[in-house]
């Protein structure tokens, strides 16, 4: 490989990371970062058009898309470290254990002050990735395209789907009122939001159980690791390390197949959704439509993160848009540091120990603020590289991981 296309392999999954960094920005953002359920009341206060584009733009562009992207550039990250250290002798497994121990820590912390912490999660997956890395490169790809697509969770539905057609016996109808006991939206809105930072840092990490809970129950932790896979299949396969002209077929083949899926899909969900909307069928209520409905919605969200990375390295192949995409490369290469300054902010603006501003900002300004943080994100960190090797929370963790304080600071050429 060139040392020009090498350099441009970096900028470009630099600049990808910093993509998905704002794209999990404007998901958690335009909710007050939230990260459970929060009271009907706080929604329904903000109804006015503006807000209402702004979900239906999250909901079918965002939400849910982007850890995934994020999760194909951790596999993708995996296997290039890995096939490094190999190429030089130096001992992969020890040393990468120990550099995800040090990230699921650094998760706990995180996860103290919010519940929607990922790195934690990242952290036992990524362990997985040991053992997987044995595996070929078709049953990479098979395992990670089934997890992708959250299969699990829907083979888990079967069973009861079956029961429930083939029963004689008719459902109870669906409870009038709100379920007993008291509203989980209520008191997570208090333990968590109109706590003191203490209070809510005890039952943050309390709850870590239900942490998990969500994430098999949702699939996404299926969803992350099949999102591994994928981009360590990628970096077996050489994509991001061939030139420009080599890999411009395979991604625009890829690029447009999954665009038709993306398209199918949400065809086939908008048409369900109106469907019963306009005939009032009642479909909201059928075990088996949900669970069509629930597999064109898993469908439709890795088969749109496939098209965004496919497509966004295309775009970044081309002169116009590298001078639009580029300038995403220092907060990518800065990305765990970056998280972390996002979380601060959400914590700060929406938090009882910060402004308290969750439910009074409507979820467009959210996004306003979003773009104008992450711009100023992304000008701070192309600051920081003239002067430093790496992000602050970058060079603790490279530090740690080698039990050696590496370089941080760029020595100024003398005048």
């Amino acid at each position: 490989m060139s040392s020009e296309t090498l350099k441009q392999r970096i900028i470009t999954v630099d600049a990808l990371r910093g993509f998905a960094l704002l794209g999990i920005l404007l998901a958690h953002m335009i909710y007050w970062y939230n990260a459970g359920p929060l009271p009907g009341s706080i929604f329904e206060k903000h109804n006015d058009t503006a807000s209402g584009i702004i979900g239906i733009v999250n909901e079918i562009l965002i939400s849910g898309k982007f850890f995934a992207f994020f999760s194909f550039l951790f596999g993708l990250s995996f296997f290039l470290q890995m096939n490094s250290m190999e190429e030089s002798g130096r001992p992969f497994v020890w040393r990468y254990a120990w550099r995800i121990t040090i990230m699921g820590i650094i998760g706990l912390i995180h996860h103290a002050f919010w519940r929607g912490d990922i790195l934690s999660i990242y952290a036992p997956l990524g362990f997985i990735l040991l053992p997987m890395r044995k595996l070929s490169n078709r049953a990479v790809l098979i395992i990670g395209v089934l997890l992708a697509i959250n299969l699990p969770s829907l083979l888990m539905q079967l069973p009861g789907l079956i029961e429930q057609l083939t029963s004689t016996t008719p459902p109870p109808p669906p409870p009038s009122g709100p379920p007993p006991g008291p509203d989980p939206s209520q008191a997570f809105f208090k333990t968590v939001y109109k706590s003191d930072i203490w209070s809510m840092m005890k039952n943050n990490i309390i709850s870590i159980g239900e942490k998990f809970d969500f994430q098999f129950g949702s699939g996404r932790i299926y969803v992350t690791l099949g999102f591994f896979l994928l981009g360590m299949y990628s970096g077996r396969k050489g994509w991001f390390a061939m030139s420009s002209e080599a890999l411009k077929p395979i991604f625009k083949k890829i690029k447009n197949k999954s665009g038709w899926v993306v398209l199918v899909t949400l065809l086939g969900g908008v048409g369900i959704y109106g469907l019963n909307e306009g005939f009032k069928l009642g479909w909201e209520s059928s075990p088996l439509v949900g669970f069509i409905f629930g597999t064109l919605y898993n469908l439709n969200n890795a088969a749109l993160v496939v098209f965004y990375v496919t497509g966004i390295t295309l775009l970044m192949n081309r002169k116009f848009w590298q001078n639009l995409l580029y300038p995403l490369a220092p907060i990518g290469k800065m990305a765990l540091t970056s998280y972390l300054l996002q979380t601060a902010l959400g914590l700060v603006l929406f938090f009882g120990f910060g402004f308290g501003l969750v439910g009074v900002t409507a979820p467009w300004l959210n996004w306003l603020i979003a773009l104008a943080f992450f711009i100023l994100q992304a000008i701070a960190c192309k600051w920081w590289f003239k002067k430093f090797y790496f992000g602050p929370v970058e060079w603790l963790w490279r530090s740690l991981t080698y039990f050696k304080i590496q370089p941080f600071r760029k020595k100024q050429a003398s005048a």
